[in-house]
């Protein structure tokens, strides 16, 4: 739903409300802790309650193009009024806990006065402040991990993207891919599907510009393998963009609190708004 960048209401609907917090899901050990018990309202389908992370019906996958990895994205050529914007990832993307249930989308709005942002997604998720709550952003979520604590998000990225049709993907993700018995598995893995969902995404949407967060302080390779990827991608012309996660300030090393959302959305700021003068020229 619409929502101009002051987050003036606009009339969505009731936020999901967040009933607990974990910060090691089930199953899951060592560091692992990017889940958390919360329950989401699905805007697209399902009944508003219904615990989407863990118990809710898994919606049926959409088919999945086949990412192409030199495919170079180009922009809208007529000026855009609105920006959709998709924020995509775990729990450091939702927020864990209910003083932080906004994430960094109701901060972001606030340093991006001026320009008219629509999130998108299927899930609704945010207080009162937060008028437009749309994200797909889910507690547990791995990119692409059998088993997963919650939502395996890379079979489903492709039916995301065709109905939301973002013009921005702000993603983040991979930490849940060790989890639940895979915390020893190779940061290759991880590497391989972070980059095929990056790639899907282009493929279903080949001018969508994307803002990849990084990763906390675990499993290494992966994390300081991310920034140099970004960068790559971004020198053959694609738009592509790195944030930086070191230094925010967290309730445990992983989850952002009030204060790190508040860095966060500081970081994402001037990052997206040259995205957005671009869009909108």
């Amino acid at each position: 739903m619409p929502g101009v960048g002051n987050g003036s209401p606009l009339g969505k609907r009731t936020a999901a409300v967040l009933v607990g917090v974990a910060l090691v899901a089930s199953g899951c050990t060592g560091n692992a802790a990017f889940a958390g018990n919360a329950r989401w309202v699905s805007n697209g389908s399902g009944t508003p309650g219904a615990a989407a992370p863990s118990d809710a019906p898994t919606p049926s996958p959409s088919p999945s193009p086949t990412p192409t990895a030199g495919r170079t994205p180009r922009p809208p050529s007529a000026p855009l009024k609105t920006v959709k914007v998709m924020v995509l990832g775990d729990s450091i993307s939702a927020g864990i806990q209910d003083e932080v249930i906004d994430g960094y989308r109701l901060d972001l709005l606030q340093r991006l006065r001026g320009y008219s942002i629509d999130y998108v997604g299927s899930y609704s998720r945010g207080d009162a402040a937060l008028a437009d709550k749309d994200m797909q952003a889910e507690s547990g979520a791995c990119i692409r991990s059998t088993p997963c604590n919650a939502t395996s998000m890379y079979p489903l990225t492709a039916g995301w993207i065709s109905a939301a049709k973002p013009n921005i993907v702000i993603m983040q993700g991979g930490g849940n891919d060790y989890c639940c018995g895979h915390e020893d598995k190779p940061d290759s893995v991880v590497i391989q599907a972070m980059t095929d969902w990056i790639n899907l995404i282009w493929a279903t949407k080949p001018d969508v510009y994307i803002v990849v967060i990084g990763m906390t302080d675990y499993h290494y390779g992966y994390k300081n393998w991310i920034p140099t990827y970004v960068a790559h991608e971004a020198a053959l012309g694609k738009h592509i963009s790195f944030v930086s996660f070191d230094g925010i300030a967290t309730y445990d090393t992983v989850h952002p609190n009030v204060q790190g959302y508040q860095q966060l959305a500081g970081r994402l700021a001037p990052v997206v708004q040259p995205i957005l003068k671009t869009l909108t020229r």
